[in-house]
């Protein structure tokens, strides 16, 4: 009987060790294949990443200096001194225009007004003319017709 119990476990050892398979051949197959077809995509994505973040420092160094430069613009005292003398007078310069479109304004309607006087004296020059020419006629009848009686 127990050569029978030995003769099984050598039996079940003899089994196990054939239904053993080395899987690690094929897992290194399989690992080898897997980065064969994603390591190429992933180097080049790695490398855009790398492209794409100096890119970001070297612009964000240069908002930085810009940004140094406007503060430094924004300090200096003469310059915001000249900046509120333009201010004061760009608001002059508004109010002269103002003044000019008025004055042309007012200027416009004055010439059309002095238009229009001189064309009614001369209308009544013209008239006065017609008159003066009728009342000369007149005498001249007059004196005609009592020049004939």
């Amino acid at each position: 009987m127990m050569t029978d119990v030995a003769e099984i476990q050598l039996k079940a050892e003899k089994h196990s060790s054939e239904d053993t398979v080395d899987f690690s051949e094929t897992v290194a197959k399989l690992a080898e294949g897997l980065l064969s077809i994603y390591q190429p995509p992933l180097e080049q994505v790695k490398q855009e990443l790398f492209e794409l973040t100096n890119k970001q420092e070297t612009v964000l160094a240069r908002m930085q200096l810009e940004n140094k430069k406007i503060h430094e613009t924004f300090e200096d005292i003469d310059l915001n001194d000249m900046f509120s003398t333009v201010k004061i007078y760009q608001g002059k310069l508004a109010v002269i225009r103002k003044e000019m479109v008025n004055i042309h304004e007012r200027t416009s309607k004055l010439k059309k007004r002095v238009l229009r006087l001189q064309q009614i004296k001369q209308k009544e020059a013209i008239n006065r003319e017609q008159q003066r020419e009728q009342e000369l006629r007149k005498e001249q009848e007059l004196i005609g017709r009592s020049s004939t009686s």
